[in-house]
């Protein structure tokens, strides 16, 4: 799948192998985004475009809140229905943080980046 296959206001996306890569174009996964909209972009393409193998990329992301954090863990659920993976890569520090406070560091797949993310789902 190209990104022109996909149109996204959050994700630019590109394939490595069998792996989408989806790297999110904002800094903030908060309510001052559109998050529904975020959260629709990210499950179509399990549900539409038929990943079953997705690395998130998280570079530009530098802030979360609890309703950024739903939709990646609604996100991890519809993928593993699927016996599908779905790896977040590149969190950055205040990110990190939220994810080992709430204890998601633990239930979520998470790589330091792109390469090792991949080399995650191939496993």
């Amino acid at each position: 799948m190209s990104s022109g296959d996909f149109p996204s206001r959050f994700l630019k996306l590109h394939t490595q192998g069998d792996v989408q890569v989806a790297r999110v174009r904002v800094t903030r996964l908060t309510e001052d985004v559109n998050l529904e909209q975020f959260g629709h972009e990210l499950f179509a393409l399990v549900e539409q475009a038929g990943c079953r193998k997705l690395v998130v990329d998280l570079t530009e992301v530098t802030a979360i809140t609890s309703a950024g954090l739903g939709k990646m863990i609604a996100l991890h659920r519809k993928v593993h229905r699927l016996q599908g993976g779905v790896v977040f890569c590149h969190v950055q520090p205040a990110v990190d943080e939220v994810l080992e406070t709430s204890r998601l560091s633990t239930y979520l797949a998470i790589a330091p980046d792109v390469p090792r993310a991949v080399a995650n789902l191939a496993n």
